[in-house]
C-alpha cells in the first residue's frame, strides 16, 4: 500500500520537460484580475453614487486602463520566451485585452454623450 502511494507521488512529480512558468506570465494574469476587480469596484461605487462618482473614479479608471495596457505588453513579451507553459500568459492576455476594450467602448461612449 505505501508502495504505491510513494510510485504514485513520484510519478506525479517527475517532468520530462524544461518547461516552468513564466514569472512574467504570472505577473501579467495577476494584473489581469487586478484590473477586473478594479473595475468591478469603480463600477459598483458609481453606480452607488447615481453616476456622479466625479474625478477620482475618473482617473481611477484611466490608471487602470494603463495597467491594463501594461500587462497585456508584459503578456505578450512572456509568449516570446522559450520553454514555458503558456496558461497565465494567455489568462493575462484575456483579461488584459478585454478590459482594455472595455474601458475604450466607456470612454469613446463618455465623450460622445
Amino acid at each position: 500500500m505505501w508502495k504505491l502511494a510513494i510510485w504514485k507521488r513520484n510519478r506525479e512529480m517527475i517532468h520530462f520537460s524544461g518547461r516552468s512558468h513564466s514569472r512574467i506570465g504570472i505577473l501579467a494574469a495577476i494584473i489581469g484580475i487586478l484590473v477586473v476587480a478594479g473595475f468591478i469596484t469603480i463600477s459598483i461605487l458609481s453606480s452607488t453614487s447615481n453616476g456622479n462618482g466625479g474625478l477620482i473614479l475618473g482617473v481611477l479608471g484611466f490608471l487602470l486602463f494603463g495597467l491594463g495596457i501594461f500587462g497585456f505588453v508584459l503578456s505578450y513579451k512572456a509568449f516570446k520566451e522559450k520553454d514555458i507553459f503558456y496558461r497565465f500568459p494567455i489568462i493575462g492576455v484575456a483579461l488584459n485585452g478585454i478590459m482594455i476594450v472595455v474601458f475604450f467602448i466607456l470612454y469613446i461612449l463618455g465623450i460622445g454623450g
